[in-house]
């Protein structure tokens, strides 16, 4: 196989594209809840006494340092400080308690007041923050909820509370269970969802992109440059018809292997329906028209030689003829896809088996 200078990176098939929902949670969390929540401790300040003003000094410090270090940090890093920002708040509630006692952190009707309103709040907002990985969120709210339920305990069992009741641990203990076992609800819906919505845009035999998700990215804003190839299976029919329709879904299973083996990651495969394939394969911004069509062109005669190589059910092998057709910035895509289409039938027609380029798009016409 002749060399050939590699692709620019491209979207690909597998793995599925990141899911945006955890870094918009993320966001809502760390520049309007934490933010909210450091304004209104800050407000709390003047009033409070000199038993809770230290606590309520750092823990406003903690909410307001780290929302600022989300909005500062690069997307990269904010990750690490979800996950460091909870163990945090974790170790300080438990330091909370440690402290109070004879000679340490006197009761304060303040502090009781904060821990019965945050906790269950932080545990929520902790359960939708790592939906990605919900148990870590689990893990994360229930931790939280003994922290503060050994505080609340320690406060009533060492008499520091004078408005603490016996059944106040308990009943926060069941409400921030309750708060878990609904937010953990919710994140398994958002995955069902989530997952549902990713199946409509995958061809469940092959497990490509199916046509659905083509037309998306069809009405997609065009950004830089694309080449198109369709690939159709020659006499598939007769593959069924000698072999069985079991024996022809191998063979779409394995055609489809060989595109993303060759493709690599440095586009896009779909099954457009039946036996027939489509690449969207994109170009740099910087790059000619001739250069990147050389390279697409290489890389659809990879997939047609590997697929000619290939011996399939019953000993059979099967060919693929292609046409490919580069499609300009700015271009709709649809118009590289006629293009292609014309060029797969001129495939087709000069005897199969083989790879035709469409003619280069018509240049607008230049005003006086």
């Amino acid at each position: 196989m002749k060399e050939r200078a590699p692709m620019p990176p491209g979207p690909t098939n597998p793995p599925a594209p990141q899911d945006p929902l955890p870094e918009r949670i993320g966001q809502l969390y760390f520049r309007v809840a934490l933010p909210l929540v450091g304004a209104v401790l800050l407000t709390a300040v003047p009033d409070a006494r000199p038993g809770s003003l230290r606590v309520l000094l750092v823990l406003t410090a903690l909410t307001l340092v780290t929302a600022l270090l989300h909005a500062l940090l690069p997307v990269r890093w904010h990750d690490l400080l979800r996950r460091t920002f909870p163990g945090v708040t974790v170790a300080f509630v438990l330091g909370v308690a440690l402290l109070s006692g004879p000679g340490g952190l006197p009761g304060d009707p303040q502090l009781l007041t904060l821990t019965l309103l945050l906790t269950p709040a932080t545990v929520l907002a902790w359960t939708l923050l790592f939906m990605d990985e919900p148990r870590t969120g689990r893990l994360y709210g229930l931790v939280l909820t003994g922290s503060a339920v050994a505080l609340l305990w320690r406060w009533q069992l060492r008499g520091l509370q004078p408005q603490l009741t016996t059944h106040t641990p308990l009943l926060t203990l069941i409400v921030c269970l309750t708060v878990v076992l609904y937010g953990v609800a919710f994140a398994d819906i958002n995955r069902r969802y989530r997952d549902g919505e990713r199946a409509l845009r995958r061809d469940t035999l092959t497990g490509l992109l199916n046509r659905r998700a083509f037309d998306e990215q069809a009405r997609a804003s065009a950004v830089g440059s694309w080449a198109l190839a369709l690939l159709d299976v020659d006499h598939f029919k007769g593959v069924n018809d000698t072999h069985g329709h079991t024996a022809g879904d191998r063979v779409l299973r394995a055609v489809a292997d060989v595109i993303l083996d060759v493709l690599a990651g440095q586009g896009r495969a779909y099954r457009w329906g039946g036996e027939e394939f489509a690449l969207l394969l994109p170009g740099p911004p910087a790059a000619g028209s001739a250069d990147l069509t050389v390279r697409v062109a290489g890389l659809i005669e990879d997939i047609r030689a590997e697929v000619a190589r290939r011996t399939f059910t019953g000993g059979q092998r099967v060919t693929l003829s292609a046409g490919l057709s580069l499609s300009p910035a700015g271009e709709p895509l649809q118009a590289a896809f006629e293009r292609a289409d014309a060029a797969l039938r001129r495939a087709k027609a000069d005897g199969r088996d083989r790879v035709v380029l469409a003619p280069a798009p018509p240049r607008p016409a230049q005003t006086p």
